[in-house]
């Protein structure tokens, strides 16, 4: 799974709350990766004094030479 970095923002742009999502365990699928992260952002555009909110992904890529 990539690790995904949702980050608040206040109106000069500084991030003032950020959550990282590195894991999320089931048995299956029963949440998409995506809907997590959609749901934070929806929790954090509610947060007091931000602004706007911003979702970075990572993921880590091995390569063999």
């Amino acid at each position: 799974m990539a690790q995904y970095i949702v980050t608040g923002r206040n109106t000069s742009g500084e991030g003032i709350v950020a959550v990282t999502v590195s894991a999320i365990n089931q048995d299956s699928q029963v949440v998409a990766d995506l809907d997590v992260v959609a749901a934070l952002r929806s929790l954090l555009a509610g947060a007091p004094g931000v602004v706007s909110v911003g979702a970075q992904k990572y993921e880590q890529v091995i390569t063999n030479v």
